[in-house]
């Protein structure tokens, strides 16, 4: 009587989390965690959440070189924040050049810790952020189209392959959000 009751109480959020990491760490199957743990607690759209950023460790083995490839691209992001800020504090202010080095240092590190650790929310991320960044790379078209038509291509592809990777390791998210037909979470297993 015991365990059924347990079963039925209310989890936190931390402790739905970790039995969605023991239980699809264990062989379950995503769709008998979502329907063991719905409504025990934590909304469905935060269940299918972890659900679907929960990474396969096969997932990971199939594609090693991807996943290093993209770390390698981080890794990349660092170097060119670095050079930044060097050029601002050369060329602005020493002051202005460290503080927003740091920043764009920090959160590209960010980004590479996320990547190492197969974190979905580093990937989700770094497509946001260099979707929202676009629009600022096509600002000095008009006085050089081929080096700003170079750049745009460059993140361009840099985001689609970062998506492409993010599928692969995560095929249960949507552009953000964990894939819904019918009004039912659905997740490939």
């Amino acid at each position: 009587m015991t365990n059924m009751t347990n079963m039925t109480q209310a989890m936190t959020k931390k402790e739905v989390r970790l039995k969605v990491t023991e239980m699809l760490s264990a062989g379950a199957k995503k769709c008998d965690v979502f329907a063991a743990l719905s409504g025990r607690g934590v909304k469905d759209r935060a269940l299918a959440r972890f659900i679907a950023s929960h990474v396969d460790p096969q997932r990971c083995a199939q594609n090693k070189v991807h996943r290093r490839a993209v770390i390698a691209i981080g890794y990349l992001q660092v170097l060119v924040a670095v050079a930044t800020a060097i050029f601002l504090a050369s060329t602005t202010s020493v002051t202005f050049g460290l503080v927003f080095g740091a920043i764009v240092v920090a959160v590209a590190a960010l980004f590479v810790w996320g990547f190492t650790k197969n974190i979905a929310g580093a990937y989700n991320a770094f497509i946001i952020l260099a979707i929202v960044q676009m629009p600022r790379q096509l600002e000095g078209f008009s006085e050089n189209p081929t080096a700003t038509s170079i750049g745009l291509a460059i993140g361009v592809a840099v985001c689609a392959y970062v998506w492409f990777v993010r599928q692969r390791l995560f095929p249960d998210f949507v552009f953000m959000s964990p894939k819904k037909l019918d009004g039912r979470y659905v997740f490939a297993d």
